[in-house]
């Protein structure tokens, strides 16, 4: 019996349970009065989710839905990103004189909507939404809008249908007619001075983009428009105005408009903070940025939730990134990045506000709605702000830096001026004290080279040949750089007098055909012989020769052809060539000093790059001037023009001479010609050098070199050749290349090599005159070992070579050893993996063991508490019977009651039988406990059964006083199934519930039996299909804290005081065993006072 107070605490406790407000039963209705004009209906109406998108209009109607609406109380409706379908009800009672509504649902950018009202008695449906078009709306507005008619005093059920992949917000507000005009016109008044002042913004930002040129300015333009559009997509105005009929990408243009939002926001944030100069490493991440952005606009036209989800994150990351640049720069003393921080800083706190409102984290209002766009509004005022400050900065460092640019520049060009006297005059005392020891070098070579010094051998003599030829060679280089400084300040005088033009080209067509060696060239001067024209005779030679040389030098075959013609009072003088041609890019450029073209440096190493530079000027000192047709791979034509000579000249016979003697003195010095050394010296023993250079004076000098040291000399005199020698021969040690050759450079023969053989393989020693850094950081990109400047020292270049040699002989052999090393590691790997493998095994085996002890463990004391309460509640149970039946036989003995009377030998076979139920119950109960219980499981037509139950228990039934109706079976067989059951056992389960339900029912208690089929997948057993059986009373009920007991063992419950006979306490243990034995499942279900319900399930075979 429960205490007083445990009563008042179970009172208290039904009361709350009955009375508690109900949200679904609570009256829903919307009376609509003549007072209201606008009704809010957030908050008044009933929501229900479905989570499978399955119910349909139909179901949702019906009487037994009603249960699942819940009223919403919590602000606007708000569920984020939720993926369900929503269904709202409305109870809408109009009470006033109006009978047309109109039912706005103020979010434009949700998918489907479904409005479903009363229309007898069926349900008219309504269909709107973003992936419908605009035109099949019931009212032209931005948003949904519906027309509700409702008669005066007439009560209308509504049923509204929401479906979307975005945000599922749907704020409901009811308007008439004049209020809902009312309310638009206002609303669409804002929305348009916004839009008027974003684009007043626009176009005065453009403006001053114009007037300053700051691309800035353009950014922030875009940036302007940009987010106008996307404002305009996610109002909904962009749908009702601009494309209207374009379902499909109105549904993912506000996704597109963010994404390119950001794409401008992050090219604005890079221009205005200087992102290279400040902060380079955000500046990579800003292009990542832009890359994820654009490739999120891809996503789009394939996953419109998936890019979404996507775009609203990088919004987030994106106003972080730029946070944290313009962090660093104001840190770094940029000081306009304070309002860009601060308005990012702002945008993106109102970022994180719409997106918690539109996940459904923090309540839907207009402050947490439209946050991002008023953020965005105040984004763009502290981004004018900043941009104005950027350009007072901008104009105040300009200024200065203007005044210290005028300041520097004045300095720069009297410095320059000065330096450049001194270079000059540098240039002319050096040129002037080389001529001594170069005509020194040249002389000398040449008395020993006539025998000055007795019989020479041959190869002595090859050798004075060169050092004469390049000392010649020096000399000229001297005269153009002595010539090239003259005509820089215009110190250069000119003889100008009558020049026959065809003497002048002969004697230098004589010179030059020393200088096609080997060629298959053929030099024609087509010059008439009448031709005469007034200039320098000296320096027209050096024209001529000029251009000859070059077309000889950069033609592999064909002709060099001269010509000239008169035109008026000047004469035109052609050189043309079939050569490689000049790139139209440099016709140019080909005539500044230094310049040598590139397809020139690929070609030769030979000449200063001022030769033509000095033509040039030489022939506008003669009042001519030169130009130049050519094409790649056809020649080239240089055109330069000269005075006609117009006077006759008594000086003729002498300008004659002269020319004869010059020509004659220039023979005589180039007439000794030279061939390439011999392309193979061997020296035996000796590593294997390739030596590439297109010059034989420094492949005699290296061959020299090297052979002394012993190694073996091979050469090449071009890149080409340098390639096949070593795709035929694999085994050099070194290759020595100088970077000027013919047909392809060193540069580019170091950079083909190491696409297939790497620095260790074939060492590379590059020889150049050059010596400028860049030169040798560019020999170092494209692969080479060393680096080593003209002119060569013999022991430099001797301990570089061998060094070089060295290292490859070293490379190979710890090569050799890695190899070994690696073999070994792979085995030692391969035992380990062995090792892992088996250790890996005995682990799991070992595991395996100890979760089978612990297992046998958990048993062995279950079984072992078990048996302390069963030995407990035997010795109770038989205690109480046993105490009785002993004290009544010793009553009998001792006399003080007859052993016949009844009242006493009915209450000993009370306790007798209460013996036998207990001791048959733990019989029981031990066999199904330890798995011994052998049922008699078989077939049993399950309709038979389940109406014999009535048969069974009816006569028992009623003898209690109590009634039992005829078992219900809820779902319609299409043919009768069979149970797979022990029908004694299962027997004996119905007879422990009747008679547990008789024992708690009063007079005339009722009991029902009721059938279901439960349908499910496939279990462990391979039931796709069982019976749920239910046996329900009117009776007293169980108390909710009691109804986890009730299947343990000898519990009865809390009811002590109760006179009715108690049972053994382990009927219900014993009833739990049997269904379970049958793969099934009972629970209880009760309320205290109201009945108990018994539940239990079985399989069936359809």
């Amino acid at each position: 019996m429960f205490s007083y107070s445990a009563r008042i605490v179970l009172l208290l406790c039904i009361a709350f349970v009955v009375f508690q407000p109900d949200a679904a039963g609570k009256d829903a209705r919307i009376v609509i009065d003549e007072s209201i004009n606008t009704l809010n209906l957030d908050q008044k109406i009933e929501i229900f989710e479905d989570t499978e998108s399955k119910w349909t209009i139909e179901d949702i109607q019906s009487s037994e839905m009603d249960k699942h609406f819940k009223q919403y109380q919590t602000g606007v409706p708000s569920f984020g990103y939720a993926g369900s379908v929503y269904w709202a009800k409305l109870q809408l009672d109009n009470q006033s004189l109006e009978h047309d509504w109109l039912l706005e649902i103020r979010n434009s950018t949700l998918d489907h909507i479904t409005l479903y009202s009363e229309a007898g008695d069926e349900f008219k449906a309504q269909k709107t939404g973003d992936l419908l078009p605009f035109s099949e709306r019931d009212m032209n507005h931005r948003n949904y809008v519906f027309e509700i008619e409702l008669q005066t005093n007439e009560a209308k059920t509504m049923y509204l249908r929401f479906e979307t992949e975005g945000a599922m917000q749907f704020p409901l507000t009811l308007y008439n007619h004049k209020t809902f005009l009312e309310k638009t016109l206002y609303e669409y008044g804002v929305l348009g001075l916004f839009i008027g002042i974003a684009v007043v913004m626009a176009f005065y930002n453009l403006f001053l983009y114009f007037s300053l040129r700051n691309k800035s300015y353009l950014f922030y333009v875009l940036f302007i428009l940009v987010n106008l559009i996307t404002h305009l997509a996610f109002t909904g105005l962009a749908y009702q105005f601009i494309w209207p009929e374009s379902v499909w990408w109105n549904n993912r243009s506000i996704v597109f408009f963010m994404c390119l939002t950001n794409i401008v926001a992050v090219l604005f944030a890079k221009s205005f903070l200087d992102a290279n100069t400040y902060i380079p490493r955000i500046n990579i991440l800003f292009n990542y940025l832009m890359l994820f952005n654009l490739a999120t606009m891809v996503l789009l036209f394939f996953s419109y939730p998936a890019a979404l989800n996507i775009s609203v994150a990088s919004i987030a990351c994106m106003s972080i990134v730029i946070m944290i640049g313009a962090f660093i720069s104001l840190r770094r003393g940029f000081r306009p990045a304070r309002f860009f921080l601060l308005s990012w800083y702002v945008f993106l706190t109102g970022v994180i506000i719409s997106i918690l409102a539109d996940a459904g984290m923090i309540p839907l209002n207009f402050f947490t709605k439209y946050a991002w766009q008023m953020s965005t509004a105040f984004e763009l005022i502290l981004i004018s702000f900043a941009l104005a400050d950027k350009i007072n900065m901008l104009r105040l460092e300009k200024e200065q830096a203007e005044q210290e640019a005028i300041k520097s520049q004045k300095e720069k060009l009297e410095s320059l001026k000065q330096n450049d006297k001194l270079k000059d005059e540098f240039l002319a005392i050096t040129s002037h004290e080389l001529r001594t020891p170069l005509n020194g070098i040249i002389g000398l070579a040449d008395s020993l080279y006539d025998g000055a010094g007795g019989e020479i051998n041959n190869t002595v003599k090859d050798n004075l040949k060169m050092i004469k030829i390049s000392g010649i060679r020096l000399a000229h280089l001297i005269d153009d750089i002595l010539d090239f400084s003259k005509l820089k300040h215009n110190d250069i005088q000119l003889h100008l007098k009558k020049v026959r033009l065809k003497e002048v080209s002969d004697v230098v067509v004589t010179i030059c055909e020393t200088l096609l060696k080997q060629k298959d060239i053929k030099l024609i001067n087509r010059i008439s012989p009448d031709l005469t024209v007034l200039a320098d005779e000296n320096r027209l030679q050096q024209i001529l020769f000029n251009l000859i040389g070059n077309g000889i030098k950069y033609t592999e075959k064909g002709e060099v052809v001269i010509s000239a013609r008169e035109i008026k009072d000047k004469v035109i003088i052609e050189v043309k060539d079939t050569g490689i041609g000049i790139p139209e890019e440099e016709h140019q450029s080909i005539f500044l000093p230094f310049n040598r073209g590139n397809q020139f440096s690929a070609s030769t190493s030979r000449g200063s790059g001022i030769g033509l530079n000095i033509t040039k000027r030489l022939i506008e000192l003669q009042q001519g001037e030169i130009t130049l047709q050519s094409t790649v791979g056809e020649g080239t034509s240089f055109y330069f023009t000269l005075p006609l000579y117009q006077e006759a000249e008594r000086a003729e016979p002498e300008i004659a001479s002269t020319v004869s003697v010059v020509s004659r003195e220039y023979h005589e010095q180039t007439s000794l010609s030279l061939e390439m050394p011999s392309t193979d010296v061997a020296v035996n023993g000796g590593s294997r050098i390739l030596v590439a250079d297109d010059d034989p004076v420094n492949i005699q000098v290296l061959i020299n070199y090297l052979s002394m040291a012993g190694y073996t000399i091979e050469t090449a005199s071009d890149g080409e050749e340098v390639l096949s020698k070593i795709s035929q021969n694999d085994s050099f040690s070194l290759l020595i290349l100088d970077i000027m050759m013919p047909k392809m450079s060193g540069y580019e023969v170091c950079q083909t090599l190491r696409e297939t053989i790497t620095l260790t393989e074939l060492p590379i020693l590059m020889l150049t005159a050059k010596n400028q850094i860049e030169d040798r950081i560019t020999a170092f990109e494209v692969g080479a070992n060393d680096y080593l400047m003209k002119p060569v020292d013999k022991r430099e270049l001797l301990s570089r070579t061998k060094t070089l040699i060295n290292l490859k002989e070293s490379t190979l052999k710890v090569q050799r050893h890695a190899e070994e090393v690696a073999r070994i590691n792979q085995q030692l790997l391969e035992m380990n993996d062995l090792l892992e493998e088996k250790v890996t095994s005995r682990t799991k085996q070992l595991e395996w063991k100890n979760q089978e002890l612990d297992k046998i463990n958990l048993e062995l004391r279950q079984i072992e508490q078990s048996r302390i309460d069963l030995l407990s509640n035997i010795s109770h149970e038989l205690g109480t019977p046993l105490t009785f039946l002993q004290g009544y036989i010793q009553t009998v003995q001792e006399g003080f009651i007859e052993a016949s009377n009844p009242k006493y030998l009915e209450l000993a076979q009370e306790k007798i039988t209460l013996l036998d139920r207990l001791i048959s119950d733990l019989y029981d109960l031990i066999k199904f406990e330890s798995g011994k219980m052998q049922l008699k499981i078989r077939t049993i037509p399950f309709t038979s059964w389940f109406n014999h139950l009535f048969e069974k228990f009816e006569f028992e039934v009623n003898r209690n006083g109590c009634l039992i109706h005829k078992p219900v079976f809820k779902n319609v067989l299409d043919n009768d199934g069979e149970l797979l059951i022990d029908v004694d056992r299962i027997d004996q389960v119905m007879t422990n519930i009747i008679y547990n339900a008789l024992k708690h029912l009063s007079k005339e208690g009722e009991i029902f039996i009721f059938g279901e089929l439960v349908h499910h997948q496939e279990d462990e057993n391979g039931f796709e299909t069982k019976v749920k059986i239910e046996v329900r009373d009117n009776g007293t009920g169980i108390a909710e804290e009691e109804i986890p007991f009730l299947f343990n063992r000898f519990y009865r419950g809390s009811d002590q005081n109760s006179d009715e006979i108690k049972g053994s306490g382990l009927g219900l243990a014993i009833t739990k065993e049997i269904i379970e034995y049958h793969k099934g499942h009972i629970w209880i279900e009760s309320k205290k006072g109201e009945g108990t319900s018994v539940f239990f399930t079985l399989p069936i075979i359809l």
